[in-house]
């Protein structure tokens, strides 16, 4: 017998070792113990509908019997059967009696020659051209010149600026509070009223008067000697072009903002 796990195409020393083959036994062709050529026995294949076939049997239904014609005394109309759709000849042959299709014509069939008409193309196509309307000509491109938007900025990019002007202030704010730093309060400015704004100048005139009576005392020391001298006609000086820059600031045309 042959070994196990080694085949003619591995070099082996087993291989010169003779060894018997096994042929597999055939078993003998089934065949069945009825006969083949009998009818099958209460089949109602090709007996009724499309596949009827020519010389079938019929299976004649009971008056009255399930899905069969109705009995006289319900006085319903009967259902027709249904008719074949082809015939045979005497000699044999099938043929179609439903046909939609005309037949296909035989090569003995000649074609109608010597058909004319009287019709003139070139007048009738002279008529239509007449009669269709025109074409339109001109320049059909679009002027964008003449648009309502011409010029102005798209609605769009406003949006995309506001969107990433938020996202800046959005990063900035963040960055700010993991270095730590405090966002300072925005200033808040207050309007001065017509009232508040003629009392403020009048008193500011006011105290320039007092300022300047004091600073025209020392005005004739030409030269001065000690220290309090120097630092007291440095204030009054200091203290009357301060005045004078308020006054200034509120005698403009405009509203006056303070800073809360």
């Amino acid at each position: 017998a042959k070994l196990f796990g080694y085949s003619d195409t591995m070099e082996s020393i087993y291989n010169l070792v003779p060894y018997e083959r096994q042929v597999a036994e055939r078993k003998p062709m089934y065949r069945s113990s009825n006969d083949m050529k009998a009818s099958v026995p209460g089949s109602t294949f090709g007996c009724h509908g499309t596949t009827r076939l020519y010389g079938a049997g019929k299976i004649e239904k009971k008056d009255g019997a399930l899905f069969g014609p109705p009995k006289d005394e319900y006085k319903l109309p009967k259902s027709t059967k249904p008719q074949n759709r082809f015939t045979m000849t005497g000699s044999g042959e099938f043929k179609y009696e439903d046909k939609v299709k005309p037949p296909v014509p035989s090569k003995d069939d000649r074609p109608i020659l010597g058909i004319t008409t009287t019709k003139n193309f070139v007048t009738a196509n002279a008529v239509e051209a007449i009669l269709q309307a025109p074409r339109p000509t001109g320049n059909m491109e679009l002027n964008y010149m003449k648009k309502e938007d011409f010029g102005k900025v798209p609605a769009y990019l406003s949006q995309v600026k506001e969107e990433i002007q938020r996202e800046n202030q959005m990063i900035e704010r963040y960055v700010k509070e993991q270095m730590g730093e405090v966002e300072e309060a925005p200033e808040v400015f207050e309007e001065f009223s017509e009232e508040e704004r003629c009392a403020l100048l009048n008193a500011l005139k006011a105290k320039w008067d007092s300022v300047n009576a004091q600073y025209q005392k020392i005005t004739h020391l030409v030269k001065l000697d000690t220290t309090g001298q120097v630092r007291r006609k440095e204030t009054l000086e200091a203290t009357l072009t301060s005045i004078e820059n308020d006054i200034k600031k509120l005698d403009r045309a405009g509203p006056v903002l303070i800073r809360n």
